[in-house]
């Protein structure tokens, strides 16, 4: 069978095919052209990976696992406005620098392990809507156990009501959103690196008090050091609390934006106020033992989007960010 070669027509039409990335069949030389009886098969060109303005959608995630407890970093080009779901639970997306969208999600502390799905729904900067999905590994996380005694007085603060009043102040606040005012790099609270000697309870933790049931997990990493110690911000953001409350005792609440919030409690004297502005690194207080507390000690947690999530994993690069 003889094939002719393609018309300049042809070659301008494929080229209109590749740069609005549809697809078209070619029709077959008529049979007069032809001198072969048996018509050519269709030529069939498809570019369904390449968007109608030629951009190609990247979406990356920082790491492709996460421990319970832990935080992946979601980053998706050329788009507006996005949200990613997973486990139930769906997070906002916010503008990054590149002209893209980035943001977190948060794995829970009694999240499922084994495999879970990003659904991702994005608004692309020609506006159209894309969707997209990536694979996450949930892995367990092996929680340690404190048996904590409680001096007379203190054990009241852990009336249910007393809790929960408190815990749903924090929920309302850690379920705001906000523009992103975080850095890429985030700090330890204490102003230098944080060792395994300061640390008297970890993120996650469960507990016993006064020989009670154990249960529950601990809403944020307790760092042991003397009293008057200065505690310093995470990270840039806007200080939405600062306050004495009944179990947290004198504590900072910082938006960082994007769903992301650091909380430091236990504070014998707060050094800044609701509404303020603070750069990462800021003084916001100073260690003490108020609230439910028996010594001096920062009590620092991190939230996103409402999922409290172990803070020491945001400084040591384990989870890709």
């Amino acid at each position: 069978m003889v094939m002719r070669r393609p018309t300049r027509s042809c070659v301008a039409l494929l080229a209109a095919t590749i740069a609005f990335g549809v697809v078209f069949a070619l029709a077959p030389p008529s049979a007069a052209a032809n001198a072969d009886p048996a018509p050519p098969l269709p030529f069939r060109l498809h570019a369904g990976a390449v968007a109608r303005d030629g951009t190609s959608l990247a979406v990356t995630l920082s790491s492709d696992f996460a421990y319970q407890g832990g935080a992946v970093m979601v980053s998706a080009s050329d788009s507006m406005s996005g949200t990613v779901s997973v486990l139930g639970r769906t997070y906002a997306l916010v503008e990054d620098s590149a002209g893209g969208l980035v943001g977190f999600v948060g794995i829970g502390a009694e999240d499922p392990p084994g495999l879970a799905t990003l659904s991702l729904t994005l608004t692309r900067s020609g506006g159209a809507v894309e969707t997209a999905s990536r694979t996450l590994t949930v892995r367990k996380t092996q929680w340690t156990v404190d048996y904590i005694d409680l001096p007379p007085g203190v054990g009241d603060l852990l009336d249910p009501a007393i809790v929960q009043e408190e815990q749903d102040r924090l929920n309302a606040i850690y379920a705001g959103m906000s523009s992103r005012q975080w850095q890429t790099t985030w700090r330890s609270p204490l102003g230098l690196p944080i060792t395994g000697a300061m640390v008297t309870s970890y993120f996650g933790e469960q507990r016993s008090f006064n020989g009670g049931p154990v249960g529950g997990h601990h809403g944020g990493t307790d760092l042991g050091v003397a009293a008057g110690t200065p505690a310093y911000t995470a990270n840039a953001g806007r200080v939405v609390l600062a306050e004495a409350l009944q179990v947290r005792g004198n504590m900072v609440i910082i938006d960082h934006g994007g769903g992301i919030f650091s909380g430091y409690a236990h504070m014998e004297s707060l050094a800044v106020s609701a509404g303020q502005s603070v750069i990462a690194g800021q003084l916001v207080g100073r260690v003490g033992t108020t609230g439910l507390s028996t010594g001096p000690h920062l009590h620092w947690e991190m939230s996103v989007a409402g999922v409290l999530v172990d803070g020491l994993r945001w400084l040591d690069g384990s989870q890709g960010f």
